[in-house]
């Protein structure tokens, strides 16, 4: 079993250990400023370009890119592993070290293996199967070429023959439970029946860790695909990945960046988009994995990192999430530059379009984030000029300067923004406090409601259920569901367990955060926010009245709103709620816990199954609030509402909408023809609707293998896949 250090007693090593002491016993340095210059010592050379900060605590060489903390130079110098390093460091700084056993250090290294070999089993699945053929045109259709291909591993997960991954796995001497554990298949339904390949049919894209290792994949539709499939459909988080902690092509961009003359990073939003920027030269993008900007992310990207220029879809979410990641970036005193995108375009369809100088263009032109917010703003007021459009606007500037922890950077953003609202620098400067103490309360509440998570074990419940759904939650059937942002959500005392001694927490029903299936509403409706059928499902199966938590009202009436209205009532809505929600609504802007990044479902889909568990709820409280005393009246109201309750739990959405249904109407119309096949639909019989919906349930289904024809698929040609 392996040994491991815990990572306070490596931050205590660093804070003893100064890296100029160290560099210096080795390197000739000399002041030079706020820092050391001397020749560096990993290759020749004649200027001095090897610099070492005593603020920062790490050496960079801007000759040959080498750079890093005090433990990766005694790393380079002595080649030695990290441990070693450590060891090594800590008899230095008189640091006395446990070490722990890692029981989980084989599990690791297994899936460092199986994703290694599982991203060549791709790789060459794409380039020699037939099958890969319609995922090679896509590629050539959107000019990604076979060096890139190469370049970043892309592949193809199979179809045919059903067990692919299967018989690959038994020739390379791994078992279906290690596939599941690693999150590439899930398991049979019956006892009897088949495991699956979660990514079948689809692009992949291997994700690597900081140090190139594959760790996890993303797998895309090839073109359009099922509209009734999500697009992406990502590994879920395992021993060695955790997508708020991996950025997209850190392992190549990182030296790049670390070289580059400002130590600029390019933040995208997609793989594509990534991948196109490598392609086309720009060498230094990176992107989130299947999750907005993150804390972690920011740390991530710091290490390498002193500035940074977004580079995000030019349509309404990928501004509004331009300005979120950008106030992050601020936090941790990262400049930040965004560049104006055209509408509809993206980084991918634009250098494809203008090349490589038109690109640059943009970059070169791309302002600093107040101004892009000021200008974001401006364009979403009917009189930008008046007195209360620029209150607003200045207040939301204020707020995204407030975390900023460079009182030079804030001063000088400052001074940019009173130039072009034309105010006196000194009047937003006043108001800027006022926003910073803000800020502290959020945070010191932040870190308040951490403290008290570690006392408070949450109840373990089915996937969508609540603390009073126990019971009532089918696993198999039901996406899962994180813990909200702020721990277990919940509306009274009755959703937590406390640990022996501990007592119960005053938690308001008031500031307390919603439940856990009125949390993932939540969490859906920011990443599909824009999407008329999400909205239009909402509006017309979802009655605002039945919603339990005031927050999740307010949060679902104004996406409706914004929609209807074309504005932004999220923006007011955060302004007007309660303090103690804030962190919660924040966390929640954020987007951190995406709800299909593991489960193979559209937002409809997960929304459906969202909608009938809380009107289920809804049902429960109905019943639970019936008189006690028995008589046929109140017998007969508990019998129809338990009917109610196990149609909607187990009857198909087309066979229980019918039960839930408002008098809403929908924000925009179907098309002519898709209101024709739903009227269709709709005379069928009960009978033949059922199996019409079993039928198509089936076939997109994880767990379907057959063809429309009801035909098994055949098998590759043994010359193509020799190892299947």
């Amino acid at each position: 079993m392996a040994a491991i250090i815990d990572n306070s007693i490596i931050e205590e090593i660093r804070a003893r250990v100064d890296i100029v002491d160290v560099v210096r016993e080795r390197v000739e340095i000399k002041k030079a400023g706020s820092v050391f210059k001397g020749r560096c010592p990993f290759h020749n050379e004649k200027t001095p370009s090897f610099t070492v900060s005593p603020t920062r605590q790490s050496y960079k060489c801007f000759g040959c890119g080498a750079g890093g903390d005090v433990f990766r130079f005694i790393m380079e110098q002595d080649g030695l592993t990290f441990v070693e390093a450590v060891r090594r460091l800590a008899d230095r700084a008189g640091v006395e070290i446990v070490e722990k056993q890692d029981k989980f250090a084989g599990k690791r290294r297994m899936l460092y293996a199986l994703h290694s070999k599982l991203c060549d089993f791709y790789a060459r699945c794409l380039k020699q199967s037939s099958e890969g053929k319609v995922a090679r045109e896509y590629l050539a259709g959107r000019q990604i070429d076979e060096q890139t291909i190469d370049v970043f591993s892309i592949g193809y997960a199979p179809v045919r023959p059903h067990d692919a991954l299967m018989r690959w796995a038994h020739k390379n001497g791994h078992s279906p439970e290690e596939l599941h554990f690693a999150g590439v298949a899930l398991p049979p339904r019956q006892e009897q029946g088949e495991w699956y390949d979660r990514f079948k049919g689809r692009l992949i894209f291997p994700i690597r860790d900081e140090r190139g290792r594959v760790v996890a994949f993303s797998a895309r539709l090839c073109g359009g695909g099922d509209k009734h499939k999500a697009k992406y459909v990502n590994s879920p988080e395992t021993e060695i990945f955790t997508k708020g902690r991996v950025l997209y092509g850190l392992e190549r961009a990182s030296s790049k960046i670390v070289k580059h003359p400002r130590r600029e990073a390019i933040i995208c939003e997609g793989q594509i988009d990534v991948i196109r920027c490598h392609a086309a030269g720009f060498e230094t993008a990176v992107a989130s994995q299947g999750t907005a900007f993150s804390q972690d992310h920011v740390k991530l990207l710091k290490r390498y990192a002193d500035c940074a220029v977004l580079v995000f879809d030019g349509d309404d979410a990928g501004r509004k999430a331009a300005i979120r990641t950008g106030t992050l970036l601020l936090d941790v005193a990262l400049p930040v530059r965004v560049v104006r995108l055209p509408r509809g375009e993206d980084p991918d369809s634009l250098i494809r379009s203008r090349g490589y100088e038109g690109f640059k263009e943009l970059l070169d032109g791309a302002v600093s984030l107040i101004a892009f917010q000021i200008d974001v703003m401006r364009a979403s007021e009917e009189n930008p000029e008046s007195i209360d459009a620029i209150n607003r606007i200045s207040q939301g500037v204020l707020e995204s300067v407030a975390g900023c922890s460079s009182s030079v950077l804030s001063n000088a953003l400052l001074r940019e923004a009173a130039d072009m609202l034309h105010l006196p620098f000194n009047a937003l400067e006043a108001d800027l406090q006022t926003h910073k103490d803000e800020f502290k309360k959020r945070a010191s509440y932040t870190q308040t409601a951490r403290k008290k998570r570690e006392h408070i074990a949450p109840i373990r419940t089915g996937a969508l259920a609540s603390s009073d759904d126990e019971g009532h939650a089918d696993e198999s059937e039901s996406p899962p569901i994180p813990d909200g942002p702020q721990g277990p959500p919940v509306e009274d005392e009755d959703d937590y367990i406390l640990a022996p001694g501990v007592e119960t927490p005053s938690v308001s029903r008031r500031s307390a955060p919603p439940c856990r299936v009125e949390t993932a509403l939540c969490e859906l409706l920011i990443e599909h926010e824009h999407e008329i059928p999400v909205i239009n499902l909402i509006i017309e199966h979802l009655p605002l009245d039945i919603i339990q938590h005031r927050f999740t009202r307010d949060f679902v009436r104004a996406v409706i709103e914004s929609n209807r209205e074309n504005s932004d009532k999220l923006s007011v809505l955060y302004k007007n709620i309660e303090p103690q929600l804030k962190p919660f609504f924040e966390t929640l802007l954020e987007h951190q816990h995406k709800m299909l990044g593991a489960v193979e479902a559209t937002p409809e889909e997960a929304l459906q199954d969202i909608i009938r568990r809380i009107w289920i709820k809804h049902y429960r409280t109905e019943q639970g609030g019936l008189p006690a005393e028995s008589n046929p009246e109140n017998d007969m109201k508990r019998l129809q509402l338990s009917c109610l309750i196990k149609q909607i739990e187990t009857g198909l959405w087309q066979e229980i909408r019918q039960y839930l249904i408002t008098t809403q109407k929908p924000i925009r119309e179907e098309p002519q023809g898709v209101q024709e096949k739903s009227q269709e639909r709709a005379s069928t019989s009960p009978e033949v609707r059922c199996e019409v919906e079993a039928y198509e349930y089936e076939e997109d289904s994880a767990y379907a293998y057959c063809y429309p024809d009801g035909s098994q698929p055949s098998e590759y040609p043994p010359d193509e896949t020799p190892d299947l």
